[in-house]
């Protein structure tokens, strides 16, 4: 019996015997969470499923292997949220390797979040993502339930795409932490001169805490990462970069004060704004306020001028032109 199915808006055809065929000089490899029994041997489900239908296995997840397979008839591992009891003795309680072997993953086990994020990157990565979308609306205008059903199975936008959306997003909440101690890391060697010294344990993950008030502390100077992508209004990022300013302007120690920002868009920001301290500072504590009044006056002045002026020393460096590499990612 063959199985019709759409993978990617491409149709596609599968049977039991080109399963069969696809593992004639496969050797079984180790079944970590999802599996498949072919002939009473269990083997990795992406495994089976790419040597059946000729696919690169960051091509689909998964998901979509097993229910392909399992509507061959095949016995399969569970999917996310099912129970063993629902589906009968197709899907056993205790998953085995081929050799006899426990799994360590059991009925029930959520995705695998690198699988999840090679999905999104895969589905992200596909050209005039864009463009698709606004098709997909196009089409939507005036669907019905039946056109529904077939445009949701036709247009990628699957529930394993969500699933992996879903978790991707889930754990993209430390990319910043990573992003910025990894900045800081490839940047020391590269800024500290002969016989320079770092003073404390650097800030090595975004935002400061009080007995570390610079993300970077050495005997000759003190610095700041900025290393937010500028796109549009950026209201937000520019109050930030103001603010670490200021912070670092206000630093009385006498060493070099260092402001690295990503791309140059926060610098011609800070050099040609008209805004007010004020406004760059109203989502900043009362502390940092009070500390301007007190140091530099007004918070009426303009951001440019105060850029110019008080806090000229201050260097503002592209870090572009440090890791020349990051410049495409920034873009």
């Amino acid at each position: 019996m063959a199985h019709t199915f759409r993978l990617d808006g491409q149709i596609h055809r599968l049977d039991a015997d080109a399963v069969r065929a696809g593992l004639k000089n496969q050797i079984p490899e180790d079944v970590r969470d999802h599996w498949v029994e072919v002939d009473g041997v269990r083997w990795p489900v992406k495994q089976v499923f790419g040597a059946a239908m000729g696919l690169r296995r960051d091509a689909f997840t998964s998901h979509i292997a097993l229910r392909q397979l399992r509507a061959l008839g095949f016995s399969t591992s569970t999917l996310p949220g099912e129970t063993t009891a629902a589906h009968g003795s197709s899907y056993p309680p205790q998953p085995r390797g081929h050799h006899g072997q426990q799994l360590p993953g059991q009925p029930g086990d959520g995705p695998d979040p690198a699988e999840a994020f090679a999905t999104l990157l895969a589905f992200i990565g596909s050209a005039g993502l864009t463009e698709r979308i606004a098709a997909l609306e196009a089409r939507m205008n005036g669907i019905g339930r039946s056109a529904a059903a077939d445009l949701a199975e036709d247009s990628g936008m699957s529930l394993d795409l969500l699933l992996a959306a879903l978790l991707v997003r889930k754990h993209a909440g430390r990319l910043s932490d990573i992003i910025h101690a990894a900045v800081i890391t490839q940047v020391l060697p590269l800024i500290l001169e002969e016989g320079e010294r770092v003073l404390q344990r650097p800030s090595l993950a975004a935002g400061n805490d009080p007995s570390r008030p610079y993300d970077l502390e050495t005997d000759r100077r003190v610095a700041e990462f900025k290393m937010s992508v500028w796109k549009g209004a950026d209201a937000m990022r520019k109050r930030g970069a103001f603010a670490d300013l200021v912070h670092l302007a206000l630093d009385q120690s006498g060493r070099r004060a260092q402001l690295y920002v990503a791309g140059p868009a926060a610098i011609h920001f800070l050099r040609s704004a008209k805004g007010s301290a004020a406004w760059g500072l109203n989502r900043s504590s009362p502390v940092l306020r009070r500390r301007f009044e007190e140091r530099f006056g007004s918070l009426e002045v303009p951001i440019r001028d105060f850029t110019a002026e008080r806090a000229a020393h201050v260097e503002l460096v592209d870090l572009t032109s440090l890791l020349p590499a990051i410049g495409p990612a920034i873009e």
